[in-house]
């Protein structure tokens, strides 16, 4: 056991008793009383048994590791915990024990189940003690049915041991995963402030750092690989610009970051990060991730277009408006199959051409786990919705055809947006996930240097630099005189003497005020180019933006030419 490993035995009494409300239907203030098929399994048990085994190479969600995460508040390995009538067994080495016994330290009240902690501690032959906890088990309720995870694997010796040793016995087995996930679903306000600081450092990611990379990337017409851009996401969070020094060994990804674009699509978060090219020919990219805090995910999706059209625009702004429906209707005591049911039918009354091409699943519970894959937005499922609940909300389009692609790649495109919710009890759902997402925020758009100046007028501000630049010049020289001498006048009070002395000359205005802009070559480290002489902290000249990149105590620094002139 790690030497900073805490337990809060108080707390983990008090989830240990919503545990035994829900299994005996008694009656609670937090809603897990409430009666769905979902949790009949659980309440045909008669003990309800938690093993984990050995440790894994890889980590996997289960419904064993969230169990222990939100009792014990960390993931614990060869430990046996049995959930009897009136009693918790368990069984585990001695640290894990001492550990644990803080459980017990705060058992103040014994009229609620349970009313007696029984621990064991591991020895070279456990047989004894395996017998004695079989013993117990028989005595719980009618001592025939154990509620397990079906789905989780008891790997190791210790695992082992307890498979032969129930193999010898005629228990009949129930899953309750199910159970225990709507159990999970419901979150306090210790949880929702873990989710909350996931979600913030998500959102601080993609922003400031894949974004970034992105737009940057497609400026400067590089070639990057989707599965670099996930790397880079994912090697991100070990830098302290993004995750706070404190909190660097309580971070990880939920999943592998998908980027996804040129034409291949797959809107669901299982899908593998490919190798190919980050495409932007009139496209759109698709960029999901989500980060765990804690143990506590979160997810962000969010797709970004390259010179969209206007009907790929008005598509978009249609997907956003049905998104914020879920996020409208998704409230207490609502079941999830009638969310559903009002988007699919606002596509088909709308937009019936999109029906077929619309995601499946429009969202799922998320916590511990990523995914409570029971309590999910979708046509069959009849859990109502409860107060506290936290989802991960997401709807796409997908297949979508684009006649003005300029190759095959761009001719088809999908449409995919996805945040962090918490339900409400008469309100809309708050959002925990505040990227931006509208069309001004996610279009990027190019211009060649013989395009027209008179064209698109509102410009999206995500427009990158080579974009940006063309058009400033034309706004200085457009403005009225007398205003742009008005602007220039307030600028004069607040620059220090040297800069006022260089604007004082009438002639030298208009220069100075193009100057100002454009000194700022980028506006923000992650349009730096992605050259390894940067990287290397060398001496680098940024041509295309007449930029010198210095390193100064180990940062790239630009400077204008002006600046230096």
């Amino acid at each position: 056991m790690p030497s900073d490993v805490f337990i809060d035995g108080a707390r983990c009494l008090e989830r240990i008793r919503k545990l035994y409300k829900l299994w005996h239907n008694t009656n609670s203030e937090d809603g897990t009383d409430v009666l769905t098929h979902e949790n009949d399994a659980i309440r045909s048990a008669d003990a309800i048994i938690i093993v984990r085994g050995q440790k894994e190479d890889d980590f996997t969600y289960s419904k064993t590791a969230a169990m222990q995460t939100w009792l014990f508040g960390y993931v614990m390995h060869d430990v046996l915990v049995v959930f009897c009538q009136d009693s918790v067994i368990i069984f585990a080495g001695s640290k894990k024990i001492n550990y644990l016994k803080k459980i017990e330290s705060e058992q103040n009240n014994k009229e609620n189940a349970p009313r007696n902690f029984n621990f064991l501690v591991r020895k070279d032959n456990d047989e004894k003690n395996f017998a004695d906890i079989i013993e117990q088990i028989k005595q719980s309720h009618q001592g025939k049915t154990l509620g397990i995870f079906s789905k989780d694997k008891m790997d190791g010796t210790f695992g082992e041991q307890w498979k032969d040793c129930l193999s010898q016995h005629s228990f009949a087995t129930v899953d309750i995963s199910a159970s225990i996930g709507y159990l999970l679903s419901i979150k306090d306000n210790e949880e929702l402030g873990l989710i909350r600081k996931a979600c913030e450092i998500t959102g601080k990611l993609y922003s400031k750092h894949l974004k970034d990379q992105v737009v940057n990337t497609v400026d400067s017409e590089r070639k990057v690989k989707h599965s670099k851009l996930s790397e880079g996401l994912e090697a991100a969070l070990s830098e302290e610009k993004f995750v706070a020094k404190a909190d660097l060994n309580n971070v990880e990804m939920c999943y592998p970051a998908i980027i996804q674009s040129g034409g291949n699509y797959n809107l669901k978060f299982s899908a593998n990060v490919d190798n190919n090219l980050l495409h932007y020919g009139g496209s759109s990219i698709v960029c999901a991730f989500g980060i765990r805090y804690k143990s506590y995910c979160s997810n962000l999706v969010r797709t970004l277009l390259v010179n969209p059209s206007e009907e790929m625009k008005n598509t978009y702004k249609f997907l956003l408006a049905c998104e914020q429906l879920i996020i409208n209707e998704l409230k207490h005591d609502v079941s999830l199959c009638d969310v559903y049911k009002l988007v699919r039918e606002k596509v088909e009354n709308e937009r019936p051409e999109l029906l077929n091409k619309m995601t499946n699943n429009l969202g799922t519970a998320l916590g511990i786990e990523f995914r409570e894959s029971s309590i999910a937005i979708t046509s069959k499922c009849t859990i109502k919705a409860q107060k506290g609940m936290t989802f991960q909300v997401s709807i796409g389009f997908s297949n979508l055809d684009n006649p003005q692609g300029t190759d095959d790649q761009s001719k088809v495109y999908a449409l995919f947006i996805g945040d962090t919710i918490i339900v409400n009890e008469n309100e809309p759902c708050a959002i925990y996930t505040s990227s931006k997402k509208d069309i001004s925020h996610i279009a990027i758009v190019l211009k060649d240097d013989g395009s027209d100046d008179n064209e698109d007028d509102d410009a999206p501000s995500i427009a990158p630099r080579r974009a940006a630049i063309k058009e400033n010049p034309k706004k200085d020289s457009s403005a009225p005189e007398e205003s742009r001498q008005e602007y220039q006048k307030a600028l004069l009070r607040k620059l220090n003497e040297r800069a006022e002395a260089r604007l004082t000359s009438q002639d030298d205005k208009v220069s100075s005020e193009r100057t100002r802009k454009i000194l700022n070559s980028y506006k923000s480290e992650g349009q730096l180019p992605q050259d390894p002489d940067i990287q290397d902290l060398k001496l680098y000249v940024d041509k295309r933006y007449e930029t010198v990149i210095l390193p100064i105590n180990g940062v790239a620094t630009p400077f204008h030419i002006s600046t230096i002139k």
